[in-house]
């Protein structure tokens, strides 16, 4: 299976600074309308001492992600990954993921896929759907170890479907082709759409060929259609078959030739022969 890695940058770069308690400690307060104000030096200065001296959870986390980010001052790994170590001993799970997926690709550190295990299933039993993603691909691929197909699959159905587009696509492939578990066609096709549906261009094909098997032929077309959109040369020349054909509805040459010529400039050579051979 060809998983798309989950780097911590994907999440980071949205991050909210999150808002403070009341109850917090004045540097906490202070870094807040800091930041709010926009003097990000400044705030960045505070949620550091109000996390390495107050031990304040959200001001840690707030530190990695502006370390991470560049904001307040140099885009700083090694500080984002000790920030983020200190949010999740402190039990902030959200800062466990973060943590994690730092851990998981030796981002501001050695890489430690094992010891990433720990803070990514935290997050992951805490919901947080981008963790359960980066735990399945350990278990799935072996990083820590053996390979543990039955807790990868339990981790990507944690991250379907709020990780919808590489989560859903990940337990789709598992639920289809029987790993850590039995084969479940269904659920891997309804996997494929939402997957689909977020913008991954192979989860279009699969759930395609999902309902292409079950006889939903004008379903099947739409998913071709939209995995062309999405950059799937496959897709493309599916789609371009199938309406050349008449399948799912009547023939339709003008928009198969599109779908060709699209498989064409995405580097399928028969698409440009299929595309000439329908003529002007």
């Amino acid at each position: 299976m060809n998983l798309r890695p989950f780097l911590a940058a994907t999440v980071l770069s949205v991050t909210s600074i999150a808002a403070l308690p009341v109850a917090a400690q004045s540097n906490a307060e202070q870094a807040q309308e800091r930041y709010n104000a926009g003097d990000f030096p400044a705030a960045r200065a505070l949620y550091q001492k109000a996390c390495m001296s107050d031990g304040k959870d959200e001001a840690c986390h707030n530190l990695g992600s502006m370390a991470w980010r560049g904001q307040g001052g140099a885009k700083d790994p090694v500080q984002a990954r000790d920030a983020y170590r200190r949010g999740c001993e402190a039990g902030l799970f959200k800062s466990c993921g973060q943590y994690g997926a730092l851990l998981k690709d030796g981002l501001g550190g050695p890489a430690d896929p094992a010891e990433a295990l720990g803070p990514l299933g935290l997050a992951c039993k805490a919901g947080e759907a981008g963790a359960c993603y980066n735990q399945g691909q350990i278990l799935y691929f072996g990083d820590a170890g053996e390979r543990r197909f039955e807790e990868a699959r339990t981790a990507f159905a944690g991250a379907c479907p709020g990780y919808a587009a590489d989560g859903c696509y990940a337990l789709g492939i598992m639920k289809r082709d029987g790993q850590g578990g039995a084969v479940d066609t269904a659920g891997a096709n309804k996997a494929f759409s939402i997957a689909c549906e977020s913008g991954n261009a192979e989860g279009c094909i699969e759930s395609g060929v999902g309902y292409y098997d079950n006889g939903q032929f004008a379903e099947a077309r739409d998913q071709f259609a939209q995995a062309c959109n999405n950059g799937a040369a496959g897709g493309c020349m599916n789609a371009g078959m199938m309406y050349r054909d008449g399948t799912g509805a009547a023939p339709d040459h003008a928009r198969a030739k599109r779908y060709f010529t699209n498989g064409c400039k995405l580097g399928i050579q028969d698409g440009c022969a299929m595309a000439e051979a329908l003529g002007q």
